[in-house]
């Protein structure tokens, strides 16, 4: 015996498939759930077999059901046009003064965010490193999978230094073995740095790695400042087929530029890829206010919370990395030198180092000595 409304939902699955395809399926599937479910709830009371009049109307106000579901959706992204040109409508009338305090009160916002998250960060880190023989796992920023970190890859030598730092490690390695693992992806970094400059140096070793790796097909770097950008014509990066395009002080880029550059940088064009750098603020207001192109740009590298421990790390690295020696007193002196640099700023730390290796191979090639070893006079 069949079960009260069978009848009814055969007629109306079979009405719905032919109209509606695949997403008349979905949607009859969950009136076939509905209706058992009121059928076993109603199973001690017969039920009378349904009237073709009665077929008809329920068929009806299925499709008038289905007809708004599709109207709903098509408002959507009206819905969401609309509330963006009502917030940038709201954004304008503001007085600078307000749009001041607003400013104000989106950083305290997201400096206590981040407080919290790096405490967080680093008591994870803590556990990390007394766990260190442990599998490490981490959340793969394409698919959202929980993945095993693994380790740099050996021909990424320029970004090795940036392992050594705790709170930048496990970001560097990341972004590096997804990017190898999901080719087909864009290939784009942001460089959250804590001011607007300071980070290129970071951006460049990206750079040079992604060639030593076979990401890019060109040794080719180019650097601008956002403020450049704005006012470039593109086909001053012609010549870039293939490398890599560094913005620094990102934050500060037209919309409208950086949508030119991305287009200008896929695979059928220029197919470049674009590493931009910059205060972190700047740059969350920038994707907050300009969510259209945040899957253009996958990959984050948090370098913000880099201090001075953290800069000596680097600094032990880079020297190596460079195939020098230097005992404890030659990295004591340069740790002195950052008491007269901006916190975080990496760029005009290494710019130190370069020049201590500098002031070395000049008194070794007067001695005729090749042996690399800093000497505390080189710090000079």
């Amino acid at each position: 015996m069949k079960k009260p409304f069978s009848n009814a939902y055969e007629s109306i699955k079979k009405l719905l498939r032919n109209i509606f395809g695949k997403k008349g399926e979905e949607v009859t599937e969950e009136v076939n759930s509905t209706a058992e479910q009121q059928t076993e709830e109603a199973a001690p009371e017969a039920a009378p077999e349904m009237s073709s009049d009665d077929r008809e109307k329920l068929v009806e106000e299925v499709l008038a059901s289905l007809e708004k579901e599709k109207k709903e959706e098509a408002k959507a992204p009206e819905s969401k046009t609309e509330a963006k040109k009502a917030a940038d409508k709201a954004k304008a009338s503001m007085t600078e003064e307000q749009k001041y305090e607003e400013e104000v009160r989106k950083r305290a916002e997201r400096a206590a965010k981040r407080e919290a998250e790096d405490k967080k960060k680093e008591a994870e880190e803590v556990m990390s490193s007394a766990n260190s023989n442990r599998v490490r796992w981490v959340t793969d920023p394409v698919t959202g999978e929980e993945i095993t970190l693994g380790k740099l890859p050996a021909e990424a030598t320029y970004l090795k230094k940036y392992t050594r730092i705790q709170t930048t490690s496990d970001d560097v390695i990341l972004s590096i073995n997804s990017i190898l693992k999901h080719p087909d992806m864009p290939k784009n970094i942001v460089i959250l740095g804590r001011n607007g400059f300071g980070t290129v140096k970071v951006g460049e070793d990206f750079a040079r790695s992604f060639y030593s790796l076979g990401l890019v097909s060109s040794d080719k770097i180019a650097k601008t400042k956002a403020k450049q950008l704005n006012k470039m014509g593109l086909e001053k990066l012609s010549a870039l087929k293939g490398g890599c395009l560094i913005v620094e002080n990102a934050g500060l880029v037209s919309f409208d530029k950086l949508v030119e550059v991305i287009k200008d940088s896929a695979p059928e064009n220029n197919n470049y890829v674009v590493i931009l750098t910059g205060e972190i603020d700047s740059l969350s207001n920038f994707f907050e206010e300009n969510d259209e192109i945040v899957d253009e740009f996958i990959y984050l590298i948090d370098i913000h919370k880099i201090k001075d421990r953290g800069m000596m790390h680097l600094a032990k690295g880079y020297v190596k990395e460079k195939g020098y020696t230097a005992e404890k007193p030659i990295f004591d002196r340069l740790k002195e030198s950052l008491k007269g640099m901006e916190e975080g700023n990496i760029d005009r730390f290494v710019a130190r180092i370069d020049e201590v290796m500098e002031k070395c191979d000049a008194r070794e090639a007067a001695a005729g000595s090749t042996s690399k070893q800093i000497e505390l006079e080189d710090t000079n």
